[in-house]
C-alpha cells in the first residue's frame, strides 16, 4: 500500500501529459504557422462505409445533425467576426492589460509586507492574466490585422530573451507552449495525439488499486505544481522533437515521444529504454526554467534589500522585506497554480463531452462539431468576470476560431449557443466549480468521457498529419517490413 500511494504522487502529476502523441511535422515549425496555430501539411484519408449501430439516447443528436448546415453557419459568422475586428478589439486588450499591470502593482509595492492575501492574489493574477489572457489571444494572431503598431502580434510577442521577459515572463518557453498548444491541442482536439486529453493523461491514477482519497491527493498535488513540474518540461520536449523533424530525424516509437517528459526523469539517471531525455537539464534550465526562476523569485524582489536597509534604518530591515517578497512570491506562484488548473483543465474534461478516435481536417464540419462537444464554457460576460475566469470561460468559441480577439469572443458566444440549439448540437455552459467537479471524477477514475461513435464520422473530414504517417513508416521500417510491400499486403 505504500509504495503504491509513493508511486501514485508523481504520475499523479503528469494531467496533460501526451503519452500517445505526436509531434509537429517539421514545415510546422514556421513561425507564423506556430504562432496562429494553422494547419500543418496533410493527405485526406477516406474510408469505406459501415455500418452504423444504434446510438445511446444521449447519442441521439448525432444521428439527426445537419453537419453540412451546421458548419456554413459556423464559418460565415467566424468570417464575419473576423472581418469586423479593429480598433475595439486593441482597446479591449489594452483594458486588459492595464487590469493586469493594476495587479501588478498593487503585489509589487506591498509584498514587502508580511505575506498577505491581498498581495498573494494580486501577484497570482498578474502572472494569470498576463498568461491565458494576454499571451494566449495574441499569440494565436488574435490582434495581428487590428493592431497597427505589431506589438500585440504573433510574429514578435514575447519570442526572444528580452520580449519573453517583458511581455510574458513564465514558467514555459512561450515558443515550446505555441508548438504544444497551437498546434497540437488545438487541430487535435480530443484524439489521441490531443496533448492535454485529461482522461488518457490520467489513466494511472484511474486504474491505481488505492482508496479514492489518495487519488484526490495525487489531484491536489498537481493543482499546486502543474506548471513547472510538467507543463515547462514537456512543452520544451515538443520544440525539441520539432527541431528534430526539421533536421530530418526520424523519430520512432523506441524513442518514447508519446511519453510524458516531467522533471522526475532527470532525478532518474536509470529510467530504461523505454524513454528518452531529449535534452540536458543545464540546457532546459539555461533556456526554460532558470532565467523565471532566477529573474522573478531572485532578481525581482532583490530591490527589497537596499529599499528596506534604506528606509527602515538597517540592512536587517531590508533582509526581512526581501525575505517577505520571496514568500509571498512563492505562495502567489501555488495560488496561479491552482487557478490556472481550474480554469484550464476543466475545459475540456466531463462525463459530457466526448473524444474521438481519429484526425479531422481543420475547419471542416467535423472539426467545427468537435469544438463545440469537446469543450464546456462557464459563465460568460463582463470584462471582470471573464478577466477572472482568464477568458477561458469562451472555449467553445476559441476553439472553433482560435485566431479571433478576446472581444470577438464575448460577442460570439450568444450566437454560436444559438446556432447549436438550433442544430441540437450539445453546448456545455456550467458553473467553473461544477467543471472542477467533473472533472477531478474524470482524472479519479468515478466517471469516464464519451466516445464519439466512429461509424458517425463524415468521411470527407477523415485525414492524417505527417508526423503520424512518419510515425508509422517508422514502425514497418523497424518492423522489417517495407511501406510498399505492406501496402501491397493491404490491397
Amino acid at each position: 500500500m505504500v509504495r503504491a500511494i509513493v508511486l501514485l504522487l508523481v504520475p499523479g502529476a503528469m494531467a496533460f501529459t501526451p503519452s500517445f502523441h505526436t509531434a509537429t511535422s517539421a514545415r510546422g515549425l514556421a513561425s507564423a504557422q506556430l504562432r496562429r496555430g494553422r494547419p500543418l501539411a496533410q493527405s485526406t484519408l477516406q474510408s469505406a462505409a459501415r455500418p452504423k449501430p444504434q446510438l445511446a439516447p444521449e447519442d441521439q443528436w448525432i444521428g439527426k445533425l445537419d453537419l453540412d448546415g451546421f458548419r456554413d453557419e459556423i464559418r460565415d459568422l467566424g468570417r464575419r467576426l473576423e472581418k469586423g475586428q479593429g480598433e475595439d478589439d486593441v482597446k479591449h486588450i489594452k483594458k486588459i492589460c492595464l487590469m493586469a499591470n493594476t495587479c501588478a502593482f498593487v503585489g509589487l509595492t506591498t509584498m514587502f509586507l508580511p505575506a498577505n492575501p491581498i498581495t498573494v492574489m494580486a501577484l497570482s493574477l498578474w502572472t494569470f492574466s498576463r498568461w491565458t489572457t494576454i499571451a494566449h489571444h495574441t499569440c494565436h494572431g488574435g490582434y495581428n490585422k487590428a493592431d497597427e503598431t505589431r506589438f500585440f502580434n504573433s510574429k514578435g510577442f514575447a519570442l526572444g530573451f528580452k520580449a519573453r521577459v517583458t511581455q510574458w515572463f513564465d514558467w514555459m518557453l512561450p515558443e515550446a507552449w505555441n508548438v504544444e498548444h497551437n498546434n497540437l491541442h488545438h487541430y487535435r482536439l480530443g484524439e489521441v495525439d490531443d496533448p492535454d486529453l485529461v482522461e488518457r493523461n490520467l489513466q494511472f491514477v484511474r486504474d491505481l488499486k488505492v482508496p479514492t482519497f489518495f487519488k484526490y491527493g495525487a489531484v491536489g498535488f498537481l493543482m499546486c505544481t502543474w506548471k513547472w513540474f510538467y507543463y515547462a518540461p514537456n512543452t520544451y520536449k515538443e520544440l525539441v522533437i520539432a527541431e528534430m523533424r526539421r533536421n530530418g530525424e526520424v523519430i520512432t516509437e523506441e524513442m518514447g515521444p508519446k511519453e510524458a517528459f516531467t522533471l522526475k526523469y532527470f532525478l532518474e539517471p536509470n529510467h530504461g529504454a523505454k524513454s528518452r531525455k531529449w535534452y540536458r537539464f543545464r540546457d532546459f534550465f539555461a533556456k526554460v526554467m532558470g532565467p523565471y526562476l532566477l529573474g522573478h523569485f531572485v532578481l525581482l524582489p532583490l530591490p527589497m534589500l537596499a529599499l528596506g536597509a534604506a528606509l527602515g534604518g538597517s540592512p536587517g530591515v531590508g533582509v526581512e522585506w526581501f525575505r517577505n517578497s520571496v514568500v509571498s512570491l512563492l505562495l502567489a506562484d501555488v495560488v496561479t497554480n491552482i487557478h490556472s488548473f481550474i480554469a484550464i483543465a476543466t475545459n475540456h474534461a466531463g462525463k459530457d463531452l466526448y473524444q474521438f478516435g481519429s484526425s479531422c481536417a481543420p475547419n471542416s464540419g467535423t472539426f467545427y462539431l468537435r469544438q463545440v462537444v469537446s469543450s464546456a464554457n462557464f459563465r460568460t460576460g463582463g470584462d471582470l468576470n471573464d478577466f477572472m475566469h482568464g477568458w477561458l470561460n469562451y472555449q467553445v468559441e476559441h476553439h472553433l476560431w482560435p485566431q479571433l480577439s478576446a472581444l470577438s469572443y464575448q460577442r460570439s458566444q450568444p450566437e454560436v449557443a444559438a446556432i447549436c440549439a438550433k442544430y441540437g448540437v450539445p453546448y456545455v455552459q456550467e458553473s467553473v466549480w461544477i467543471r472542477l467537479k467533473k472533472t477531478v471524477d474524470i482524472m479519479v477514475g468515478k466517471e469516464s468521457m464519451r466516445v464519439f461513435p466512429q461509424e458517425f464520422e463524415a468521411d470527407k473530414d477523415r485525414m492524417v498529419w505527417n508526423d503520424q504517417k512518419e510515425m508509422e513508416n517508422a514502425a514497418k521500417c523497424i518492423d522489417n517490413t517495407p511501406p510498399e510491400a505492406e501496402k501491397l499486403v493491404s490491397a
